[in-house]
């Protein structure tokens, strides 16, 4: 932080009680004798004077503007950051001079108190509706904070003693430090929303989504994001989901703070997932319902596209009126594509309906919208979803002007400002992302993770390459490139993180098209060296497939690691899976027949696909002694496993 520092001057005179030296005009402090009338420190008494002069200024009410060419939205746009900060040194240097000047004037001063009223009826009078209503509510916290900042400088400037100012001008440093930090939330809110407003790479708007993330949560790579975001979905939610939960959720989250209301998107998300928590069976069916995650599907990929053909009509617009048809246009397909889908789980969750969703998923969606939000329980989960937009576009009820859309309905006509209409539709993206988000993670925890975001590239409208670079990238990789073939990926990147490289296959694994059955990845050091990790996709698929936490899962892993390769060599050496396999079979052995020769088998399978024969024959006479005893011969194999368990290990560096 910027510290800032100036000098006060105070007069001192000798008491005429006790003789000790005091500042003049102020009551001793150690005798306690009062000043005389004629005590006049003439410097002192000019800069109170000044400061009370900007104290009553500052203390007027704010007069509300009217706006100029650009209006006030995009004035903040263009200039309110640079104005501040000029405003910002203009006025520490007045400060300054009104603390040496000699005189009761102090133009500069009060000038600069002058503009920080103005900024202030600006900021205060400025429409606060999405997608601006984040940037606008820092705006104001900043505007408040200089303000105070201002109210305490100018207390140092009428202190009576250097103790007073000492300690003001410490608490105004603090609102000054406090300044700072909401500026430099500002300025990333406005990033965000040039990126979101003025992009149109889609793949180039995602990495920047990214890149913002990590630099949010403070985190240096994708594994530390999802265990930021989970933290903060537990926050949240009591709940830290599953592993990917906070992948899903920081980028959204981030998003929210800088388009969204950040404050209504975490209501609705925490309500939403306890909605959904309260009824676990029905989740369980739905995800059994192959019609629903195809639903699922189509209603994330509707979200995407009938953005970017808002965006592209409102681009190409030439007037107010054509704009206005293509936002319509997105808010229509809020409730016939996720509005629907999500209302349906909503009023299955509660108990409101208790159709079956093949019989629900054909209702007309303004129906079961307008349900979710006359529903007690799920009021203000919905919101910014708007039937009468949908039904008046649908039915071509709407007459298009140049401030306003006229709707004609049954109970009369609805007169909707274009703001409004904008303030809604990001509203109801607010709703959607946030509903979504709270069903993912309570469909994580019932064991149905990755559910309905297969592909998740499409969804967001590039292709699968560009996925993986960004991902890639956002995990210090560089020079990335992917080379496809029908089944086969080949990826080269150059690493400049401490990301070991099977963490990153780990973090690619849920990214990489449903199609694809092998990946060669190809990783260049910086010291020099090139190593290559390579293998079938399929086992790593079921390993993500197996019960958590269970002894399947772990057989899983290893079933996987087999199978793959690291510079030619196998993944799992065979000194590694002996040792590991020797001492489960050792607990083995001393459990009940039935239930130890079921686990024996499971771990010969593992030497059989390892291509072990050594390992196979002792495993093998375990089982011969678990069945027979004594009386199996099998002395030899049960010594050779006890040995194994003893086999010195180190595991790799690059695991």
């Amino acid at each position: 932080m910027t510290s800032y520092a100036f000098t006060l001057t105070f007069s001192q005179i000798a008491c005429l009680g006790c003789g000790i030296k005091r500042i003049r005009g102020i009551a001793c402090p150690d005798c306690g004798r009062k000043p005389h009338a004629w005590e006049i420190d003439a410097a002192t008494l000019a800069r109170r004077r000044a400061a009370v002069r900007a104290q009553t200024l500052l203390s007027q009410p704010a007069i509300p503007l009217s706006a100029g060419p650009l209006g006030a939205t995009e004035f903040l746009h263009a200039g309110l950051f640079a104005r501040l900060e000029a405003w910002t040194s203009a006025f520490l240097t007045a400060v300054e001079a009104t603390a040496r000047a000699e005189t009761q004037e102090a133009p500069d001063l009060e000038a600069a108190v002058g503009e920080l009223v103005e900024l202030r009826a600006l900021v205060q009078d400025t429409d606060a509706r999405r997608p601006l209503r984040a940037l606008v509510g820092v705006e104001r916290e900043l505007v408040d904070e200089l303000e105070s900042m201002t109210s305490t400088y100018l207390a140092v400037l009428v202190a009576a003693t250097p103790l007073q100012a000492q300690n003001h001008g410490a608490a105004a440093q603090r609102h000054l430090d406090r300044a700072a930090d909401l500026a430099r939330r500002a300025g990333s809110i406005m990033e965000m929303l040039n990126v979101f407003t003025q992009g149109r790479d889609v793949a180039q708007i995602q990495a920047s989504l990214l890149a913002r993330t990590l630099q949010a949560y403070r985190v240096p790579d994708l594994m530390a994001l999802d265990a930021a975001g989970r933290d903060e979905l537990h926050r949240l939610t009591s709940s830290r989901g599953v592993d990917g939960s906070g992948l899903l959720f920081a980028p959204i989250h981030v998003l929210a703070e800088s388009l969204f209301d950040p404050e209504q998107f975490c209501d609705v998300l925490r309500r939403a997932y306890a909605v959904f928590r309260s009824n676990p069976d029905v989740l369980r069916h739905l995800a059994a319902t192959q019609s629903f995650e195809s639903d699922f599907e189509r209603a994330t990929w509707e979200l995407f596209d009938g953005s970017m053909e808002a965006v592209h009509a409102v681009d190409n617009a030439v007037n107010s009126r054509q704009a206005g048809r293509a936002l319509l246009g997105m808010a229509s397909s809020l409730v016939e594509g996720p509005g629907q889908v999500i209302a349906t789980v909503l009023l299955l969750a509660c108990g409101r309906k208790t159709a079956a969703y093949a019989n629900l998923r054909h209702k007309n969606a303004t129906e079961l919208i307008s349900a979710v939000q006359q529903e007690p329980a799920l009021r203000g989960l919905l919101d910014g979803l708007d039937n009468d937009l949908r039904t008046g576009r649908a039915h071509a009820l709407v007459r298009y002007e140049e401030e306003f859309a006229v709707i004609e309905r049954k109970s009369g006509t609805r007169t909707v400002a274009w703001t409004d209409v904008i303030d809604g539709v990001f509203q109801g993206y607010e709703s959607i992302h946030a509903c979504q988000l709270a069903l993912l993670q309570a469909l994580g925890e019932l064991g149905f993770t990755g559910f309905g975001i297969r592909d998740l590239w499409r969804a967001l409208g590039m292709t699968a390459q560009q996925m993986i670079t960004i991902l890639l990238k956002t995990m210090s990789c560089q020079d990335v490139t992917c080379t496809a073939d029908a089944k086969r990926w080949h990826i080269e990147a150059r690493l400049d993180g401490d990301t070991s490289v099977p963490t990153l296959i780990a973090m690619l694994r849920p990214y990489l098209p449903e199609d694809v059955e092998e990946l060669v990845f190809a990783a260049h050091h910086n010291y020099g060296q090139t190593h290559v990790l390579a293998g079938p996709l399929a086992p790593w698929r079921e390993f993500s497939a197996a019960p958590k936490d269970d002894d399947a899962q772990i057989m899983a892993l290893l079933r996987a690691q087999l199978a793959w390769t690291y510079d030619g060599a196998p993944w799992l050496s065979a000194d590694v899976l002996r040792r590991w396999t020797a001492i489960q079979g050792a607990k083995t052995l001393k459990t009940e027949p039935a239930a130890a020769i079921a686990r024996l088998r499971s771990l010969r399978e593992l030497a059989t696909l390892a291509g072990d024969d050594a390992l196979v024959g002792a495993l093998s006479g375990a089982i011969r002694y678990k069945r027979l005893g004594r009386s199996s011969d099998a002395r030899a194999e049960l010594s050779q496993l006890q040995s194994w368990c003893a086999l010195p290990v180190a595991l790799p560096e690059w695991w």
